[in-house]
C-alpha cells in the first residue's frame, strides 16, 4: 500500500509540474486532479436525498454506452485521464479528442457508478428547502460536459445551495446527462428541471414564478444553451410520449452563468463531448456546430434579466467570449449584470461573485 501511495505522489507531481509549463491554469487544474483522486470513494454530495425528475427520460435506452465510447483501457490511471481531458478540451483549434475525453468520462463518471453503462440514467434533483422561501434556483454544476464536479465533491453543488439557503432561497442542485449523451439531452434535463420544480412549487413551499438558475462553467453553458435555444421549444424525439410535467411552463426569471462557456470556439475538442463524433471531424459540419453552439448568434430577446461572472485569468474558457455574449445580449436589449473577478483564474469561489449575485436576485424576484 506505501509503494502504491509513492507512486501516485510521484505521478502527482510530474502532472503538476507539466501544468505549471504548460500554463494552462495550475490552481484549477490542480483542484480537477486532486478531485479526481477521490472520484469512486463516495459521494459527499446528498445523494440520498435526490429525486428522481423523469421516470423515462427523452432519449432513455438500455443500449450500451460503451458500444459508442472510444476508450482507451477500462483499467486507466484516473489521475492521468484527469489532466488528458482538462487539457484536451482547452484548444481553439481542432484536435480529435474523442478517446481522451471518452476514456476520462468512463473512468471518472461510468466505472464508479455515479452514472450507468447503458443509455437509462435518471437525472435528478437534490432538493435544499428553505422556510418562507424568497424563491428557488436550480444548481447546475461544470465538468465540461465530461463529467459532474458535483460527483464526489460539493463543489458548484451542496455548497452554493446552502449559499443559497442561507439568503432565503430554495435551491435544487442537477444531476444531468452528459458525455456520451449528445445535443439536446443535457438542455432537455434542464428544462425538465425546470418544469418538475414549477410543478411541485406547493410541495416546497415557493412562489412558481421566481425560479431562477445558477450554473458554472459547462453548467453555465447549460443555462445559456437552455434560455437562448431550448426555452420554449419542444426538442423532444418523436418516439417520445409527454406526461403532464411536459406540459408545465418553462419559463425562468433569473438565469445566471458563472465563469461559463458561452461557445466552444475556445473549447472545440469539447464539441466530443456533445455531438456525433464523425460529425466533430467533418471541417464543414463542425463549424456548423460551433455556431450552433455560438450563444451570442442565438440570443432569446425575451429574457430580459441575465447575471454573468467571468475570471479576467481564465485559462480554461477565457473571458472574451463572455464579454462577447454581454455585449451582444446588452445590444439586443437585454438587461446583463456582469462581474469580473479580477486576477482570478476557472473555478473561483462564492465570495467573488456572491453579493453582487444575491443582490442582483433578489432585486429580479421583486419586480
Amino acid at each position: 500500500m506505501k509503494k502504491t501511495k509513492g507512486r501516485g505522489r510521484k505521478v502527482l507531481i510530474i502532472v503538476l509540474a507539466v501544468l505549471a509549463a504548460s500554463g494552462i491554469g495550475i490552481f484549477a487544474m490542480m483542484r480537477m486532479v486532486m478531485k479526481s483522486i477521490g472520484a469512486g470513494g463516495g459521494s459527499v454530495a446528498d445523494v440520498d436525498k435526490r429525486v428522481i425528475i423523469w421516470e423515462i427520460p427523452a432519449r432513455s435506452s438500455s443500449r450500451s454506452k460503451l458500444d459508442d465510447m472510444n476508450i482507451r483501457s477500462e483499467n486507466g490511471n484516473l489521475m492521468l485521464a484527469t489532466f488528458g481531458f482538462a487539457k484536451a478540451i482547452v484548444n481553439a483549434d481542432y484536435e480529435d479528442a474523442e478517446q481522451t475525453i471518452d476514456t476520462f468520462t468512463y473512468l471518472y463518471e461510468i466505472k464508479p457508478g455515479y452514472e450507468k453503462e447503458t443509455y437509462d440514467d435518471q437525472p435528478y434533483l437534490i432538493p435544499y428547502p428553505a422556510e418562507q422561501s424568497k424563491g428557488a434556483v436550480i444548481v447546475i454544476p461544470g465538468g465540461g460536459f465530461g463529467y459532474k464536479s458535483m460527483d464526489g465533491t460539493t463543489g458548484e453543488g451542496k455548497d452554493i445551495a446552502e449559499e443559497l439557503n442561507r439568503a432565503g432561497y430554495t435551491a435544487f442542485v442537477l444531476h444531468y446527462r452528459s458525455n456520451p449523451y449528445e445535443y439536446p439531452i443535457p438542455y432537455l434535463d434542464v428544462q425538465r428541471a425546470v418544469r418538475f420544480i414549477r410543478y411541485h412549487a406547493s410541495d416546497y413551499g415557493f412562489n412558481p414564478d421566481c425560479i431562477g438558475l445558477i450554473g458554472f462553467s459547462a453548467g453555465g453553458n447549460e443555462i445559456g444553451g437552455f434560455i437562448n435555444l431550448v426555452m420554449g421549444k419542444d426538442l423532444f424525439p418523436e418516439d417520445y410520449v409527454p406526461d403532464e410535467i411536459d406540459a408545465v411552463d418553462d419559463s425562468v426569471r433569473a438565469p445566471a452563468m458563472i465563469y461559463p462557456a458561452l461557445s466552444f470556439n475556445d473549447n472545440v475538442p469539447m464539441l466530443f463531448c456533445m455531438f456525433d463524433d464523425e460529425q466533430v471531424r467533418d471541417d464543414a459540419k463542425r463549424q456548423e456546430l460551433l455556431n450552433l453552439m455560438d450563444l451570442k448568434l442565438h440570443l432569446n430577446t425575451g429574457m430580459k434579466n441575465q447575471f454573468v461572472s467571468y475570471g479576467t485569468a481564465d485559462t480554461m474558457v477565457g473571458m472574451d467570449e463572455s464579454k462577447a455574449y454581454i455585449k451582444a445580449a446588452r445590444d439586443a436589449g437585454i438587461d446583463v449584470v456582469e462581474v469580473a473577478a479580477e486576477g482570478k483564474n476557472h473555478g473561483y469561489t462564492f465570495e467573488n461573485y456572491g453579493a453582487e449575485y444575491l443582490q442582483w436576485l433578489d432585486a429580479v424576484f421583486s419586480e
